[in-house]
């Protein structure tokens, strides 16, 4: 094996990229199926719920997150470029930790207010409501809550607490071991399944004893695989070898995806079956979606540079249109496909208009996670 020197991703991955804006795409679509799913708790509920919408949003649910957390750990390895570790975490301040204290003082209360409206609560105005998110008690017992900001917040932790790791695979020794690994998975067929192997074990070991919170602090079987997907992003993009390789591959993953979907919504195996089953059933479609973004978008466009931009703004905004909109469209009378797909396209419009709207207004926009200037660069792939 060569003599291997530190790694700098150098260039763009307009693939990453596009991924990215596909994965939340997916996400404007899951959401707004949740006030229209059946047997599925959320915070607005349409009176009539449909059990079908079951299949389709089982089938991206378990990789949907997954997904963003690999492209935000790639996103990484392109955003530190040559900057210091001291300028990365201060970037990371500004780009999550304001997004996330603006969204949960002001975009996400109105989730919750309309969430109390629709259990029978009764304020005399928005005001008296919004008093009490600055009680500071937790949702669901008080008002304040990061409800879809979760992901910014664990977003935020990775990347500070990964820097360490970030160091030690940018150092000689860590290029030594990323053309090492490489080389292992281009020469042992079945090697990239083994490193699914961590991820597995917190399922097995962490899943049964801490079930999904999306709180931080007792959310540990979620906060650890996040993390190791987030990691395993960072990795693959510190050198496009190993992207190279999961390219190469994209058809063998698809083929192993289709055939877990059939074992997981077939006979649906339990237990510690089920949870392997599941975990390698993510790693493919994560994999297969990741190749094959790499070989269709291979050059960069106007359109993507706008919708790379525009993703992390979008996401902010979102839930709040979303919940919204599943509340004001609930009295209509109307097919639940019909108002799954108005919720959607008013949340995509909505999200639109409020990002048209504050782009234009420098000093509002680090409140979404823009730069005062329009410069975009892949590194925003790790603010969703």
């Amino acid at each position: 094996m060569n003599e291997a020197s530190p790694t700098v991703p150098s260039g763009r991955e307009h693939g990453l990229d596009a991924l990215r804006v596909f994965a939340f795409l997916i996400l404007i679509l899951y959401h707004s199926g949740m006030g229209y799913v059946s047997s599925w708790e959320w915070h607005v509920k349409n009176p009539e719920t449909s059990s079908l919408l079951q299949y389709p949003m089982n089938f991206v649910n378990r990789w949907r997150l997954p997904l963003l957390f690999f492209i935000s750990g790639a996103g990484v390895a392109f955003s530190l470029g040559r900057r210091t570790y001291v300028q990365f975490a201060r970037e990371r301040l500004v780009r999550l930790l304001l997004p996330l204290v603006f969204g949960m003082l002001v975009i996400v209360p109105p989730q919750v207010y309309i969430e109390r409206l629709s259990e029978g609560r009764n304020y005399d105005s928005y005001w008296q409501f919004w008093l009490t998110v600055l009680e500071g008690v937790p949702y669901p017992k008080g008002s304040l809550s990061w409800h879809h900001l979760w992901f910014v917040a664990y977003v935020l932790v990775y990347a500070l607490a990964s820097i360490p790791v970030f160091r030690l695979l940018r150092s000689p020794a860590g290029a030594r071991w990323l053309a090492g690994l490489a080389e292992w998975l281009e020469n042992n067929r079945g090697a990239v399944y083994l490193l699914n192997a961590p991820n597995l074990a917190v399922g097995l070991l962490l899943g049964p004893h801490w079930p999904v919170t999306h709180n931080l602090v007792s959310d540990w079987a979620n906060l650890t695989g996040s993390w190791l997907t987030f990691l395993w992003g960072f990795v693959f993009a510190s050198d496009r070898r190993l992207l190279d390789v999961i390219t190469r591959r994209r058809r063998e993953f698809l083929a192993v995806g289709l055939l877990l979907t059939v074992v997981l919504f077939g006979p649906r195996p339990r237990g510690a079956a089920g949870t392997v089953v599941s975990g390698y059933y993510t790693m493919a479609w994560i994999l297969t979606l990741l190749g094959f973004a790499r070989v269709t978008v291979t050059a960069p466009s106007a359109a993507l540079r706008y919708a790379n931009e525009a993703v992390y703004p979008f996401y902010i905004f979102h839930q709040t249109i979303t919940v919204a909109l599943v509340a004001l469209l609930a009295p209509v009378q109307a097919g639940v496909a019909l108002k799954w797909m108005l919720a959607a396209s008013g949340t995509f419009v909505g999200s639109w208009l409020a990002y048209e709207g504050i782009r234009r207004l420098g000093p509002l926009r680090p409140l979404v996670g823009l730069r005062r200037s329009s410069r975009i660069r892949i590194d925003s792939l790790c603010q969703n």
